[in-house]
Formats: structure tokens, C-alpha cells, sequence
């Protein structure tokens, strides 16, 4: 059987940065749009997300290697994670937005607004260093497990784009999340059971004729059993064109 490095004519040995080398180059050849085989562009592509999906994406940001790890202390709430039942989500975070919610038995995880060309300095109110406009994803994500899980955005959230090719989570406002507003959290953070959170995500530069039509998460979760290595969840938010425009909106007070 073909494995899915082999679909992209690359060794098993190859890094990511030769994956997505590889899986550009073959896009130009397959994509349907430019007369290539659905067939062959579905397996591409399929290859291309099964590989990237089984590792943390590489962060190329300028000084993405001095980011360390937090555990919610650069978010602007000394306890960045709340308990949904007291309100606090609906009445400091989300601001009745509806969102798209995916569930299951770790997670429950709401995509409450992917807003495009957000200009960073108004996100995080003031100067951020070489920034630009970036697409930021917005969610609510509680904790419906019995052990805690840690959330991390950055790292593990993809946005899709309508070119086929995954653009990952940016560490550029890291240092300055701080000042994101009100509850909004924008590091990695330990979600304890029944605990929820709201956290950013922003992404990295999105070309301008590109159209997010997914985002997707990826959670580790632990064995019950504690008998084997940790599973992988996904959580998928397709995007169709009514869906994007509902929610292309800052879900705070500007």
C-alpha cells in the first residue's frame, strides 16, 4: 500500500519544510483548476494532511525559537480558565455569538469568529513588531474529560485555505498576549475538567485571494487506560460562504 510520503515522491525521512515543498509543486500540476485529476489532487492533498496532522506544525515567525512554553500567566486573567456554568463565557468572552461547536468526549470546542484582516495592534492595543493584518480565530473550549488537557492553539490549529494548503498558528502576539482583550487567552493553557476557556489563535500570512474554508484542531488525548501512547482528536469547522460572513466579527467590545 502507498504510504503517504510515497503519494508525494518523498522519503519517510523528509521534514516538514520538504513536505510542503513537495505537496506546492504537486498542486500546480493536479489541482482541478488547472485540469489535474480530482482523484489524484484528493490524494495529494489527503497525504499532505495526514503528515502534517501527525506532528506539531514548525513556527516561522521571527523568534518563534525564544517563545517558551506558559501556562496561562501571559494571558491578561490570572486564571484564564472559568467555570461555564457561572457565565462568565457568555458574559465576558463570547458576547452571545453562537459560533460553530464540535463535541465530543475530551473536548467541546466552539469556533466562535474567524475574523480576517485584523490589524494585530488593535488586537493586543498597541505596538506589535513587524506585524500586519492576519486572519485570528476565536474559540471556546471546554474541558468535558475527566483529566486535564492542555490547549495548545498555536501549535496545533490549521486554516485551510480554497488553494488546498494548510496555514498554521502564529506566535507573533506570544510575548505581548498580555494585552489581548478582556478574557480572550492567547498561550497554551492546562483546562481542567469541566473548565472552559477562551482563546486566540491568529494565523500565519494568509495570501489575499485565498479563502479560509476550514479550520481545524488538533487535540492529544490520554489513554483511559494508560496502557498505550496518547490518541489524536480532530475538530473540523467547514466553513460554507453564510457561515464565514457570520462569523467575520471581533466577538468583544471594540
Amino acid at each position: 500500500m502507498e504510504s503517504h510520503y510515497e503519494a508525494l515522491g518523498l522519503p519517510s525521512t523528509a521534514d516538514d519544510r520538504a513536505v510542503r515543498r513537495a505537496y506546492r509543486a504537486l498542486l500546480k500540476d493536479h489541482h482541478p483548476d488547472q485540469g489535474g485529476s480530482r482523484e489524484q489532487f484528493l490524494r495529494i492533498k489527503g497525504a499532505y494532511e495526514a503528515i502534517i496532522g501527525e506532528r506539531p506544525p514548525e513556527d516561522h515567525e521571527p523568534n518563534a525559537s525564544a517563545i517558551e512554553h506558559s501556562d496561562g500567566e501571559l494571558c491578561q486573567s490570572s486564571r484564564p480558565t472559568y467555570d461555564p456554568d457561572e457565565g462568565d463565557g457568555e458574559t465576558t468572552g463570547n458576547h452571545g455569538l453562537e459560533g460553530l461547536t464540535i463535541s465530543s468526549t475530551h473536548l467541546a470546542v466552539t469556533l466562535s469568529a474567524l475574523v480576517h484582516d485584523v490589524p494585530l495592534e488593535r488586537l493586543v492595543d498597541g505596538h506589535v513588531p513587524a506585524a500586519a493584518d492576519r486572519t485570528v480565530a476565536f474559540f471556546r473550549v471546554q474541558n468535558t474529560g475527566s483529566q486535564t488537557l492542555s490547549w495548545q492553539g498555536t501549535a496545533n490549529t490549521s486554516f485551510i485555505g480554497d488553494d488546498g494548503f494548510l496555514y498554521e498558528g502564529s506566535s507573533i502576539v506570544t510575548p505581548h498576549a498580555e494585552r489581548l482583550p478582556e478574557r480572550w487567552c492567547g498561550t497554551d493553557v492546562d483546562i481542567a475538567p469541566g473548565m472552559a476557556l477562551d482563546a486566540v489563535v491568529i494565523a500565519q500570512e494568509i495570501p489575499a485571494d485565498v479563502t479560509v474554508e476550514t479550520v481545524m484542531y488538533t487535540q492529544r488525548v490520554p489513554d483511559p487506560e494508560g496502557t498505550a501512547d496518547d490518541g489524536i482528536e480532530r475538530y473540523l469547522f467547514e466553513l460554507r460562504p453564510l457561515v464565514r460572513e457570520r462569523l467575520d466579527r471581533l466577538p468583544f467590545s471594540a
